[in-house]
């Protein structure tokens, strides 16, 4: 009977507010408060601290919430085993993550799972990082692959993998004249990706009269970019915001600006003469890429698998 509303204790343990958690349930907050006393007299002791701001769990539910998700795994493991058992037998994972890696770096990893686990039905799901974020959260997708970690309360984000932050140029640009002592051919950079740097690191700075194509705040290379010029003593003129970094890739290629992006893009893209790349130092133009989803306690078999088969898949690994 102690975990007949483990639903609703797990659901304020999640959003650490008892309002959140009534606006995500769609209760009122009294019939939730409710709830959650009527638990904690059948446990005999208090599961939240209210005093605090977040709530935060007392001993007793700090247990609790342990028992539930262990509780949860094995609902999860239930339902994949009848799922195997059923007349299609697929098993399902929904992946969400950003256009670059939906579409150039997680099919081929999905194909290779497929081959330990053939009977494995993947979704990938693109979207801002706040959208996948909340997808995340409410199970909507069961990973995130993403360059930002997530709420280490809610959730476990392991680094898959790293990446530099490049600047890259118009070939037809007057500038690169000027830096060819730091300028790098598309063939150049990608065969050196691996090995230490044969030329400097640029400064930003050099840029500053340019254009710029930028992400739209909200993405992590916005904040970045940003960061990486005020570093440098100045604020890029920004002529286009844009969704994806592959679009402001392609725009460079065609000498519409020059932007930030990420140096994996070599791994993934036949080369072009079209654009110079650009290396860059200081914290913030390197960056991990973390692999998230909810705590382990309530994962099924088949994403244990997928962790495990992901910590073996480090792609891009930098200097």
């Amino acid at each position: 009977m102690m975990l007949r509303d483990m639903e609703y204790i797990y659901t304020v343990y999640l959003e650490r507010s008892f309002s959140k958690a009534a606006r995500r349930l769609f209760i009122s907050q009294p019939s939730l408060s409710a709830t959650v006393k009527r638990a904690e007299q059948e446990v005999g002791l208090p599961l939240f601290n209210r005093s605090t701001n977040p709530v935060s769990l007392t001993e007793a539910g700090e247990y609790y919430i342990k028992s539930a998700e262990k509780i949860m795994a094995i609902e999860n493991d239930m339902r994949e085993h009848f799922a195997g058992l059923s007349q299609s037998g697929a098993l399902h994972l929904n992946i969400g993550s950003s256009m670059f890696f939906c579409s150039y770096v997680l099919p081929d990893l999905v194909e290779s799972f497929r081959e330990c686990c053939p009977r494995i039905m993947v979704t990938l799901s693109e979207g801002s990082s706040a959208l996948l974020s909340e997808r995340l959260k409410d199970g909507g997708i069961d990973f995130l692959l993403e360059a930002e970690p997530l709420d280490k309360n809610t959730f476990e984000s392991i680094v898959w993998t790293e990446e530099n932050i490049i600047i890259a140029v118009p070939s037809s640009y007057e500038i690169n004249k000027k830096l060819a002592e730091y300028r790098y051919t598309f063939e150049a950079l990608a065969a050196e990706c691996r090995l230490e740097p044969t030329k400097p690191p640029v400064s930003p700075a050099s840029f500053s009269d340019e254009a710029f194509l930028i992400l739209k705040k909200g993405n992590d290379l916005y904040r970045r970019s940003f960061a990486i010029c005020k570093e440098a003593g100045f604020t890029p003129k920004v002529s286009m915001y844009l969704e994806q970094i592959m679009t402001a890739y392609y725009l460079v290629c065609e000498g519409k600006g020059i932007a930030f992006v990420r140096d994996t893009i070599l791994d993934c893209l036949p080369p072009s003469d079209k654009v110079f790349f650009y290396r860059l130092t200081g914290p913030e133009a390197s960056r991990d890429i973390y692999l998230s989803y909810k705590k382990a306690g309530a994962a099924s078999q088949v994403q244990r698998d997928f962790i495990d088969f992901m910590k073996t898949k480090r792609l891009f690994q930098r200097r």
